[in-house]
């Protein structure tokens, strides 16, 4: 019995330290926040599930919770609105007898409803006691379109007491009308995304032809909100998910930037804070700041156990105070989920960050950390925060950490300015010194002869075969066309030193990455980089173009053996291996208002190489310029139809090697 209380409290101790988890065995569910490489990881609980009530209700599609926290439900299967008392039993019954089938709700600060009845295809609009004020259908202006159908799924309303209306499978976007039923215009939008495929098919197929597909026509808004400032906020379900969140200025255009969103957004809302809630389809909840940032997701499918916390068909979310409501259509039930003590810190910072008070936000984010060593957006506060201050050094830190390399360039302009005015005199000084002093060293050589050996030792180190190849290299870069008749003739050049050229390639091509600027680097930290990766992808090149550039030859009467072939590629890639580390060297001293010089740079130092390779081409193979375009064309041709020859070979000895493993198996088990 001792050994079982002893390790009771070691359990329990073990619970106790788990920071940020009071409630974390309630939750049916993962949370996940933004971290590195714009990939999610699991964090803390930041909603745990409070209460999860039932709605005498059917087929509920809307919710709406005014400031002082009143709720009103849109009772769609038993055509009303109720207001729930504090109790969440039903306080009044608005609508009944009037309404047929309300999808969308809004209330005003005066307690006036705005409902649009989807069973009708009209706007009414009731005031506090739920008296009718008006009751409007299609408008009647020529702008709203004469074949245009209206719809009313959703609304919304803005101080000025406009009316933002989701009409079904309108693809001009929002239906905007005054609180009188006049038609004022649409307002945003979606717009139609165009595919590869569906390019070609309008550039090459007639009319009747393209008659025949389904238009490709933007999608339709599934649902709207509008925050306390009156900026419209729209989501779409069946797009990009990454474009599935809108904010629109008052001319209708987006500010939301692409975000890690859900294809099925169902609802969406935003409160006075800048918190922007969503919900989807499959139960997951999403979070973000007013930047766009994602904060957390959690929430789960109900699998028919009935876990309080898990959704079966969310169709509205709303937060009021700290607290996030779901409205489940399926279950009729309303799901309120709380913060945990981690989630109220990430808002207090977020909440600061985005009011511009960095600093006073960054101890905070400093705690949220201890939580959560992968949350990025703390790395990205903490890093403006020292920025701020001037402290540029550690901001450059917290940039790195955050992944943002405008950011890092920005700390990083400042801190070389502050160096260079530190210490620009002083080192100018130095290299005038060592200017006056190699003057003054090689005065004095001539008349002692201090280098002679070394002269004399060079002279001998010359005659071996190896450095004779090295040297030749630099020949080879003034004069490429001449060289390459050397190689040709065997007179320089050997394949052993091509060998060794091509090892520089591939350790060339492996360093890069790892010595490349942030600023500049494809991959945010060298945990991404794959050494191995890039050796393959390097010989594969290397072997694919030698051997096709070998095989096309022979059949177009080009004059080079396979070894001419290897020696001279060989040498026409030293332009990539001598200046790409240099060039990546020198990007870790730029920012990005440099980003002329690195991207110049590499793409001379390309361009360079292609020529060679054309040249090598050309006169290894003597060629004509139209020959050597030609062959330098099939080549890349042959060299993709062996990578995919080599693919489905792939495929097929995998199949081949399964199929005899599951008859072995299957020997085996009789």
């Amino acid at each position: 019995m001792k050994r079982f209380m002893i390790a009771g409290l070691l359990i329990l101790a073990l619970l106790c330290r788990v920071p940020g988890q009071p409630a974390g065995a309630l939750a049916p569910y993962t949370t996940w926040a933004l971290g590195p490489g714009g990939r999610l990881y699991l964090t803390q609980d930041a909603y745990v599930p409070l209460t999860e009530i039932d709605l005498p209700v059917s087929g509920a599609e809307d919710m709406f919770i005014s400031p002082d926290g009143v709720i009103y439900i849109a009772d769609t299967g038993n055509g009303r609105i109720l207001r729930l008392g504090p109790d969440f039993q039903i306080a009044a019954v608005y609508g009944k007898g009037l309404l047929k089938g309300p999808t969308g709700l809004w209330v005003d600060p005066d307690g006036t409803m705005y409902i649009a009845d989807a069973k009708s295809n009209t706007v009414v609009i009731l005031d506090r006691e739920g008296n009718p004020i008006r009751q409007f259908g299609r408008p009647q202006e020529p702008l709203f379109g004469r074949k245009s159908e209206f719809l009313p799924r959703k609304i919304a309303v803005d101080v000025r007491k406009n009316l933002y209306i989701i009409s079904e499978g309108s693809t001009n976007g929002l239906v905007v009308m005054s609180p009188d039923g006049r038609f004022l215009g649409y307002f945003g939008a979606n717009q139609a995304t165009m595919s590869l495929k569906m390019i070609l098919q309008r550039l090459f197929l007639t009319e009747e032809q393209l008659a025949q597909f389904i238009k490709r026509e933007a999608p339709s808004p599934s649902n709207v909100t509008v925050d306390p400032e009156s900026m419209v906020f729209t989501v779409t379900a069946g797009t990009a998910r990454e474009r599935s969140i809108r904010r629109f200025t008052v001319a209708g255009n987006n500010i939301f930037p692409d975000i890690y969103g859900s294809a099925n957004f169902r609802d969406i809302h935003v409160n006075a804070t800048g918190l922007v809630t969503a919900v989807d389809a499959e139960g997951r909840i999403y979070e973000y700041n007013l930047r766009g940032v994602l904060l957390f997701v959690f929430g789960a499918k109900d699998q028919g156990d009935q876990r309080m916390g898990t959704l079966r068909k969310p169709s509205a979310v709303e937060r009021y105070r700290e607290d996030i409501y779901v409205l489940d259509q399926e279950k009729n039930a309303l799901v309120i989920y709380r913060p945990t003590q981690f989630a109220r810190l990430v808002h207090e910072g977020v909440r600061l960050y985005v009011e511009g008070y960095y600093t006073e936000a960054r101890p905070y984010f400093e705690e949220v950390l201890r939580y959560n060593g992968s949350f990025i957006m703390a790395y990205q506060a903490i890093a403006d925060a020292y920025f701020k201050e001037g402290n540029y050094a550690r901001a450059l830190v917290y940039y790195r950490y955050a992944e943002d390399r405008n950011g890092y360039s920005q700390a990083f302009w400042e801190l070389r300015n502050v160096i260079l005015q530190r210490y620009l005199g002083d080192s100018l000084l130095v290299l005038v010194g060592l200017a006056v002093a190699r003057n003054v060293f090689r005065r004095a050589e001539r008349r002692r002869g201090w280098l002679t050996p070394l002269r004399r030792a060079w002279a001998r180190l010359r005659k071996r075969k190896l450095v004779d190849d090295f040297l030749f290299l630099f020949r080879f870069i003034k004069q490429p066309a001449d060289s390459f008749y050397y190689i040709k003739v065997n007179e320089r050049g050997s394949l052993r030193f091509a060998f060794l050229l091509y090892a520089w390639v591939v350790v060339v091509r492996v360093l890069n990455p790892y010595v490349t600027g942030f600023i500049f680097n494809r991959y945010a930290n060298p945990g991404e980089i794959h050494a191995e990766t890039e050796v393959v992808y390097t010989l594969l090149f290397l072997v694919l173009w030698n051997a096709a550039n070998y095989l096309v030859s022979t059949i177009s009467d080009g004059e080079g053996r396979l070894r001419d072939v290897v020696i001279g590629s060989a040498y026409a890639l030293f332009p990539y291996a001598l200046f790409a580390l240099p060039i990546a060297l020198i990007s870790n001293v730029l920012s990005s208002n440099e980003v002329f010089l690195y991207t110049f740079s590499t793409n001379l130092m390309w361009a360079w190489t292609a020529l060679m390779l054309f040249i090598m081409v050309k006169e290894i193979h003597n060629y004509s310029f139209n020959e050597t375009v030609r062959n330098v064309l099939i080549t890349l041709f042959t060299m993709a139809v062996m990578m995919l020859t080599g693919y489905i070979m792939y495929v097929l000895f995998f199949q081949l090697f399964d199929f005899i493993t599951t008859i072995l198996r299957e020997i085996r088990l009789r």
